[in-house]
Formats: C-alpha cells, sequence, structure tokens
C-alpha cells in the first residue's frame, strides 16, 4: 500500500503509533458492543435451556461457548480494525501551498478539507488521554466554522513533528497577513 506523500507530510510525518491507537481505541468501542451483545445470548440461551430442564452442565457449556464466540469476534474486530487503520493512515494527505493548506483523508469515503490561510484564526496542538499514553498530538486549525474543529485538523504527529508543523502553519498566516 503506497502511502500518500507530500512535501509537508515528509517534513512533518505522521507516526506509526497512530495505527496503533486507533486500533486498540476502536477495539474498546466495539468490545463493549460485543460484550452487550455476549450477555444478551447468554440470557437468551439460558432462558431456552431452562424451559427445557438442561442440567447446569449444559448452561457452562454455553458459557464457554459464549466466551470462544466472543473471543472469536474480537480478534477479528481487532484485525479489522488494524487493517482499516493502516489503509487510513495510508491515505491521509496533507499539504502547505501557496494559498491554502489541503488536508484529505478517509480511505472509504474521502473527504477533502481546503482552507484559505486568511480564514485561519487559530492553530494549536493538543492531545486527548489516549495521545497522552502514545505521545502522540493532534494540530488543529480553526476556522469561523463550527465545523473546522471537528475536520480541519492532522492527527497522530509526534510533539517535534506537531510542534514544527504548528510553526509552519503561523508563520504562513502571519506573512499572508503582512502581505496584504
Amino acid at each position: 500500500m503506497e502511502i500518500a506523500t507530500s512535501p509537508t507530510r515528509e517534513k512533518y510525518p505522521l507516526s506509526q503509533k497512530k495505527i496503533i491507537k486507533k486500533t486498540i481505541t476502536s477495539t474498546i468501542g466495539w468490545s463493549f458492543l460485543l460484550i452487550f451483545l455476549l450477555f444478551i445470548v447468554f440470557d437468551i440461551g439460558v432462558g431456552i435451556m431452562s424451559t427445557t430442564n438442561q442440567n447446569p452442565t449444559a448452561i457452562i457449556g454455553l458459557l464457554f461457548a459464549t466466551l470462544y464466540g466472543f473471543a472469536f469476534l474480537l480478534i477479528v474486530v481487532a484485525l479489522l480494525s488494524y487493517l482499516y487503520q493502516r489503509w487510513y493512515f495510508a491515505v491521509y494527505f496533507y499539504d502547505i501551498l501557496d494559498d491554502y493548506l489541503v488536508i484529505k483523508k478517509g480511505p472509504i469515503a474521502p473527504k477533502e478539507i481546503t482552507i484559505p490561510w486568511e480564514r485561519i484564526q487559530d492553530v494549536y496542538v493538543d492531545q486527548d488521554i489516549f495521545d497522552r499514553m502514545f505521545g502522540l498530538f493532534d494540530v488543529h486549525l480553526s476556522t469561523a466554522t463550527i465545523t473546522s474543529g471537528m475536520q480541519a485538523h492532522i492527527d497522530g504527529a509526534e510533539q517535534q513533528a506537531a510542534n514544527g508543523l504548528r510553526e509552519v502553519l503561523l508563520e504562513k498566516i502571519r506573512s499572508r497577513i503582512s502581505k496584504k
């Protein structure tokens, strides 16, 4: 799988740790759904077994079968999530151009965000709790629109790359403002 590249992404790269972080967080989210479904399946199974007067060892067998099914599904979810995150990482593109910043992300339903320098009001670096565990940072760009906070960001860079990218973006904004 070829990684989308640009001079900006080469100079300020995303970290491969982003793939692992996203895989773990999505697997945790899916595991809550799977645990909920596990309880439902087990409860239905116990209800059916109790109406047919099954012995307790059959219920224990059902419990183990349900747990094995849960473990198998969790492994499949983790593997699919990992493959998707590698694909997402590979197509993640951002570049600093003369008139605007371009961010493209999303392998299945790609989104392209083009932000003119004049519209950017703030550039900041932050971390959520999982970013902190993995030593990753997100570079956010604020504009006057509501959606800029959610969409206009570059996530998954290590501290040096994130701070360098922030400084380059701020310098580009300063130079554009001073020309006008």
